[in-house]
């Protein structure tokens, strides 16, 4: 092989590099399925602490079981549908999944520890701390996604959401926190969510 045909080579493979890093994001899918829910269960779980909605105790525990199964399902019916889509490999959405799978065991540590602590020190309100940490978390991987994809319109929900999430710490006693939460849940995620599946490769030409 020439030098020429080397440095041929080498442009060709950077050339793919970088076609791949600004390649559209594929999981827009899931933004809008943990929006979806989260807006749904901020919603009912103000409507049940507030009294608009008359529950026995334990419909808190339901509530969030039932959030965790959905979540559950919802998730394997949106992986039949994106692992058809070209692009998986491309260096942005392996970042992206990548940190959301980080995301994801951060949330499961916040609400663990929360509910946890809340149990042994009998402090139910202590649950109340999980939805503006989460918010956090959201902002970090919405904007690690955003720089490394090279997405400067995800940039501004990535802000919105740490805005979330230090509103959420302001008003985390008052009633209407979790209306809040619901309809940041809106904004910050299924918006997006909206936006990148309407940028998704064709899987046919």
């Amino acid at each position: 092989m020439t030098r020429e045909e080397m440095l041929a080579d080498l442009a060709y493979a950077r050339t793919l590099a970088e076609e791949g890093r600004h390649a559209p994001l594929i999981g827009g899918r899931y933004l809008v399925l943990f929006g979806a829910l989260l807006c749904v269960a901020y919603l009912a779980h103000w409507a049940l602490t507030t009294g608009v909605i008359a529950a026995p105790p334990w419909a808190l525990g339901a509530l969030w079981a039932l959030f965790g199964v959905c979540a559950g399902i919802g998730c394997t019916i949106v992986y039949q549908r994106v692992r058809g889509l070209p692009g998986a490999t491309a260096l942005g959405n392996r970042i992206d999944r990548a940190v959301w799978n980080a995301a994801t065991f951060a949330i499961f540590a916040t609400v663990a520890g929360c509910l946890v602590s809340g149990a042994l020190q009998r402090d139910p309100g202590q649950a109340d701390v999980i939805m503006a940490v989460v918010f956090s978390i959201y902002g970090m991987a919405l904007l690690t996604t955003a720089i490394i994809a090279e997405k400067a319109w995800l940039k501004w929900f990535a802000w919105a959401a740490f805005a979330v999430s230090l509103l959420l710490w302001l008003i985390m006693q008052e009633q209407w926190a979790y209306l809040a939460a619901s309809a940041a849940a809106l904004s910050v995620l299924v918006t997006p969510g909206i936006i990148m599946i309407r940028a998704e490769p064709s899987t046919t030409i």
